[in-house]
């Protein structure tokens, strides 16, 4: 049976190991013990300076060359898009300052405007849209009979005029002409936002959302009735319209680079070019050169982060 007197030494032994410490403490440990941590903390600062200064030189890199591309533009992008037309698809929560960017170095390659439209939540959902597909189907009855697919192809003709996704023949012939109206069949559902008459065009950028996390969505969206991931629901549209075009470039900003839109497809090899490093002057720079490229027949992966081929894309 425990009593008092157990206490009273557990109590004891507890206050002698506590005085016992703080005397070596203050003695023959307290310089071994002070020099040992002033030791870690000296390194710790030293680590913390060094990558600072690798920082602010990685920066100052990065400044430069974005410098230099901005100031280089005219000689870098000349009249690469010189009487072509071009569409500009944008995420939900892209970036309205980067897509004016864009827009204005498309302008000054010569390259002209011929869509500009946005994207919203449920673009490519099958939540609610028994109504919205039979639309579709009334307009073009030969679309596949898989739901998902039919309305990606559907937004595919309505932007392109290409319809190579459906048998060579009248059907095919018949859903092309069928272009203007599906295009209006998205826009007045909701499902696209414009203010562009409607133009089918053989190039397109595709900017992804602001600090774009797709690459982290692994969770089914629960628009899709199918069990598809969004973001492969956004990537099999993508090859879609690449299948259809004579260039595709997906444009995002470091973040999409890192667990984005870009990131994704660089990782899945998609055909479509991407291209990092937008909120900075160069990047829409980067976008214009490799759309062109891409219409001459090269594609890739061009930007600021490990992942990109180079930060140019070559002619050809």
């Amino acid at each position: 049976m425990i009593d008092f007197r157990y206490h009273l030494v557990s109590l004891v032994s507890v206050f002698l190991a506590l005085a016992v410490g703080i005397v070596l403490g203050a003695g023959p440990l307290k310089e071994p013990i002070g020099e040992s941590l002033q030791s870690q903390v000296d390194s710790l600062r030293a680590d913390r300076d060094d990558l600072r200064a690798k920082i602010e030189a990685a920066n100052g890199n990065i400044d430069k060359q974005n410098d230099f591309v901005t100031s280089a533009a005219p000689e870098l992008i000349g009249d690469t898009l010189k009487g072509k037309d071009v569409s500009i698809i944008s995420a939900p929560q892209a970036d309205s300052e980067q897509v004016e960017e864009i827009t204005n170095r498309i302008k000054e390659a010569g390259g002209t405007i011929g869509g500009d439209v946005s994207f919203v939540d449920n673009t490519l959902s099958l939540a609610d849209s028994t109504a919205f597909l039979q639309t579709l189907r009334d307009l073009v009855p030969s679309l596949p009979k898989d739901d998902s697919t039919a309305m990606r192809s559907a937004l595919v003709i309505a932007l392109t005029g290409n319809a190579s996704m459906l048998e060579k023949g009248k059907d095919r012939d018949a859903a092309e002409k069928k272009s203007s109206a599906l295009f209006d069949a998205f826009v007045d559902a909701g499902r696209l936002r414009t203010d562009t008459d409607h133009k089918p065009t053989p190039l397109f950028v595709v900017i992804d959302d602001q600090n774009s996390t797709l690459a982290d969505d692994t969770k089914p969206s629960p628009a899709a009735t199918d069990d598809k991931a969004t973001r492969t629901l956004i990537t099999d549209f993508i090859n879609s319209l690449t299948s259809e075009s004579t260039s595709v470039v997906v444009a995002g900003d470091a973040g999409s680079a890192q667990n984005g839109l870009v990131s994704v497809l660089r990782t899945e090899k998609s055909r479509a070019s991407t291209v990092d490093g937008l909120g900075l002057g160069a990047g829409a720079v980067i976008t214009v050169r490799a759309l062109a490229a891409g219409e001459a027949g090269t594609h890739g992966h061009y930007g600021f982060s490990d992942d990109a081929e180079e930060i140019m894309p070559g002619k050809d």
